[in-house]
């Protein structure tokens, strides 16, 4: 059984290879499998941490080819549903010329992952993890709307921690008030949620630090973590908040940071949950100092996912981030 499940969509990216092209002008594309939830487990698995995935998949050769990706990681699909009249989701990446990507066109009708049914989950998956991590595409429309709210609910049940990434993608949702209040009102079932700056913004109207403490304290957050980029990460949490640095390394495109972030955060987050009974209370104790130094590992896990173009194809082993913090420390000291 796994330590931490990871519910949601897993998808084919096709990423531009011409920088700076639009989706309109783009000739030329690579395939790379992708979709936030699949790519957490990815980033947990090469982290050491046993992860399993609850989804769909299509039978077509993209779903099939998806599936095996996540066997291959040495990840539980146990609980990842194949469906014969469902085809893979489709997202066209763009890469801008500041090497910033940009989701350029989803597929929508009759994909796998939005198929996922509440009968799909298994109680006993739930009755033996400690972690569950989901985020809102999943939410969009039944039946894996009802699908993930059952998950919440046997999360819950198991007093397993809740780790919420709402990665906002407008363009699936009908209108972004229906986006923003959907992600709001999953706010208060969370006890880690990992958004960026513009998601900050899209839920609060500001950008600043201030707006995301007033969040964190109005759903009752233990530990609300906003990304920067190469600046790095800000977390505030019951004890206080601070600002983590990033590291710079070569930058070749941004696909896979965040969710290789997250990884990051969830497997230094187990280590202290492991044999807790209150997650939740568990987490809401811990100190500045854990928090920062778990941060700054996920910021590391970030930076690398930078350093190669795609998404799971980027994450990084641990190896590569141990060897990379040694490699920066040194650095310091020097």
């Amino acid at each position: 059984m796994s330590d931490v499940l990871c519910l949601g969509e897993i998808l084919v990216d096709w990423v531009c290879t011409e920088i700076g092209a639009e989706l309109n002008d783009a000739k030329s594309f690579t395939k790379a499998p992708g979709g936030a939830p699949a790519n957490v487990a990815v980033g947990l698995a090469r982290q050491g941490v046993s992860a399993g995935f609850l989804g769909r998949v299509s039978t077509d050769e993209f779903g099939q080819w998806l599936k095996k990706i996540l066997e291959e990681e040495g990840i539980d699909t146990s609980g990842t549903i194949v469906d014969s009249d469902a085809q893979t989701r489709m997202a066209y990446v763009v890469t801008m010329s500041n090497g910033d990507r940009k989701l350029a066109e989803f597929s929508k009708v009759s994909v796998a992952d939005a198929r996922l049914a509440p009968d799909d989950l298994s109680e006993k998956q739930f009755a033996s993890a400690s972690i569950l991590h989901f985020g809102s595409i999943s939410a969009i429309v039944d039946p894996a709307k009802a699908a993930t709210q059952t998950a919440i609910e046997l999360a819950s049940k198991h007093k397993l921690l809740l780790s919420y990434d709402p990665n906002v993608r407008i363009g699936l949702w009908p209108t972004p008030d229906r986006c923003r209040n959907t992600i709001l009102s999953t706010l208060k079932s969370a006890d880690l949620v990992k958004i960026n700056l513009d998601e900050l913004e899209f839920l609060t109207g500001s950008r600043e630090f201030e707006a995301a403490e007033k969040l964190r304290q109005e759903h009752d957050l233990p530990l609300l973590i906003i990304t920067l980029d190469s600046d790095g990460a800000f977390f505030a949490c019951q004890k206080g908040q601070k600002t983590v640095g990033g590291f710079k390394v070569n930058f070749v495109e941004a696909t896979g940071a965040g969710d290789g972030f997250v990884s990051g955060i969830l497997s230094g987050l187990l280590n202290e949950l492991k044999g807790m009974t209150d997650k939740r209370s568990t987490l809401k104790n811990l100190s500045q100092e854990k928090i920062s130094e778990i941060v700054r590992q996920a910021n590391a896990i970030g930076a690398l996912a930078c350093t190669k173009p795609g998404a799971i194809p980027a994450l990084p082993r641990q190896k590569e981030v141990k060897l990379f913090l040694e490699e920066m420390a040194a650095q310091a000291s020097s």
